[in-house]
């Protein structure tokens, strides 16, 4: 359900929307500085969107390319009213659209316990690679997953990459 969502680049004009994002979010253990995430708007901002409903920010993805042909998605995070509509999914096919042809392969890190944001990777074709041991400020180990070879293909399909439905306004 992406009644009225739409999907805005991001950049450092909303970095104080992303960074409020940020707080209401995470636990306050997890949250990037506002140094930190100046730099990934400024560096990273051709893959990395924030999702609007009825002039609200409600979430945000922040995609990098951390070497050639390796797209990161670095945080992503949706506003908890705002969960299971649709906006986790609709911010990930932005980023996955936007480095086709760009990225041989997407990869992550999600706590093992977070089985919401699990299920969504999975769905897209993200597979788990390993795990990190005590990864998160509070000893959590993370999965790292990846997404590479026909399932970034059918990732591509399942966000309708060619249609041009990954990064636009979801009436």
């Amino acid at each position: 359900m992406r009644a009225n969502i739409e999907v805005r680049q991001c950049g450092l004009d909303i970095i104080d929307s992303i960074e409020d994002l940020e707080r209401r979010i995470f636990r306050p253990s997890e949250i990037y500085t506002r140094g930190f995430l100046e730099w990934l708007c400024e560096n990273c901002s051709n893959s990395s969107y924030v999702a609007v409903k009825d002039g609200v920010y409600v979430g945000y993805i922040i995609t990098c390319i951390d070497r050639p042909g390796q797209g990161h998605i670095v945080s992503l995070g949706v506003l908890a009213e705002y969960r299971r509509m649709g906006v986790g999914k609709l911010l990930m096919c932005s980023s996955i659209c936007r480095l086709k042809g760009i990225v041989n392969s997407i990869v992550l890190e999600v706590r093992v316990s977070n089985d919401a944001a699990i299920n969504l990777y999975r769905s897209l074709g993200f597979r788990i690679h390993h795990t990190i041991p005590g990864y998160y400020s509070d000893g959590e180990s993370a999965y790292f997953m990846v997404l590479d070879n026909e399932y970034l293909s059918q990732a591509y399909l399942k966000c309708q990459c060619d249609s041009g439905q990954g990064s636009q306004h979801h009436p």
